[in-house]
C-alpha cells in the first residue's frame, strides 16, 4: 500500500517530527521546530520561520500520520510577499545571472574555490 502525505490539517501535533529535524536539533527550540510549523500551517499563519527548514523532509518521513507541513509551499509564499533572507535573495540573483547559486561564471566552476556560504 503507496503511503500519500496527509494535509498538516490532520496532523495532532504529537511531536515526533521535532526529533528528526535537523534544525531542532541545532537550535533545540521549540519555536524551531516542525512541530510548530505544523501549528502555525494550520491557522495559516505563515511567518519567516518558515525559511528555517532544510526541506530535507525527515519530518514528513519520521511522522506517524505521514504529514506533509508544505514548508516549500510556505516559502514560496513568504518570497512573493517579499519576505526573504539577504543570502537567498543573491543566491536566487545568482542563479538567474550565473546558472549557479555561487556566483560562478560558467567554465570557472573547477578553477575557483568555493567560499563558505553558511552564515
Amino acid at each position: 500500500m503507496e503511503k500519500k502525505n496527509k494535509s498538516v490539517e490532520n496532523c495532532n501535533l504529537c511531536g515526533a517530527c521535532n526529533f528528526s529535524c535537523p534544525i531542532y536539533a541545532l537550535l533545540q527550540k521549540e519555536s524551531a521546530g516542525p512541530r510548530f510549523k505544523a501549528f502555525l500551517a494550520k491557522e495559516k499563519d505563515y511567518r519567516e520561520i518558515f525559511l528555517l527548514c532544510t526541506e530535507c523532509e525527515a519530518c514528513a518521513q519520521d511522522c506517524p500520520a505521514n504529514i506533509d507541513i508544505g514548508c516549500l509551499m510556505v516559502r514560496a509564499e513568504l518570497v512573493n510577499k517579499g519576505l526573504e533572507t539577504q543570502n537567498n535573495k543573491t543566491m536566487r540573483d545568482n542563479i538567474k545571472t550565473y546558472g549557479n547559486p555561487f556566483g560562478i561564471p560558467k567554465g570557472e566552476e573547477k578553477t575557483k574555490k568555493i567560499k563558505q556560504y553558511y552564515t
